[in-house]
C-alpha cells in the first residue's frame, strides 16, 4: 500500500496547499497531512487549529488524514510505514531549504524518497505569510484560501495580530 505523507506548517493552509493535498491524493492510496511546529516561526493558530482546518477542506477526500506532530516528519513516515514525503515548491528559495531538508531526511532514513510537487500556475506566489501580511492591512484574501474556511482563518489572523500588539 502506498504511502505518502505532505508536512508543513499550513499557518495558514492556502489554496496553494490545498492544489497539493488534492494532486497528492490521487497519486497514493493514504496521504497523511502533517501540521508541524517550525521552531523558526511564531505561528498565528495553534497547531489543533491548523489541523481542524484541514480536516474540515480534506473532509471530501477519503484517503487523506490529517495530524501533527513536534518531531521529525522523517520519524512520523517511519511510524507509518509511509515510503515518500511529498513537499511542494514555489520557488528558488523555497529550493534552497527543500534541498537541505531532502539531505537531512535521506541521512536519517534512505528508505524514505522526497517527491516534489510544484503548485498550480495560479498558486506559485501564495504563501502563509502573504496571507498574513494582506490581513494586517486589511486586503481581500478570498481568492488564496478555501472559501469554506475564508472566515475562519481571517478571524484567526486577526485575533493573532491583536495578541502579539499586547
Amino acid at each position: 500500500m502506498s504511502k505518502a505523507v505532505y508536512a508543513g506548517s499550513f499557518d495558514p493552509i492556502t489554496l496553494g496547499h490545498l492544489d497539493i493535498m488534492e494532486r497528492a491524493a490521487k497519486q497514493f492510496e493514504t496521504l497523511y497531512v502533517l501540521v508541524t511546529e517550525n521552531v523558526e516561526k511564531h505561528p498565528m493558530f495553534s497547531a489543533d487549529e491548523r489541523v481542524h482546518l484541514i480536516k474540515k477542506v480534506t473532509a471530501q477526500i477519503p484517503n487523506v488524514y490529517v495530524s501533527k506532530t513536534n518531531d521529525l516528519v522523517v520519524r512520523f513516515a517511519e511510524k507509518q510505514n509511509a515510503t515518500t514525503l511529498i513537499r511542494g515548491l514555489r520557488n528558488v528559495k523555497d529550493f534552497e531549504n527543500e534541498i537541505a531538508l531532502y539531505h537531512f531526511n535521506r541521512n536519517l532514513n534512505q528508505n524514505i524518497e522526497t517527491i516534489v510537487l510544484f503548485p498550480s500556475y495560479k498558486h506559485t506566489y501564495v504563501s502563509s505569510s502573504a496571507i498574513k501580511e494582506l490581513v494586517t492591512y486589511d486586503a481581500d484574501i478570498s481568492m488564496y484560501v478555501p472559501g469554506d474556511i475564508h472566515k475562519e482563518i481571517l478571524a484567526g489572523i486577526k485575533r493573532a495580530i491583536e495578541r502579539d500588539k499586547k
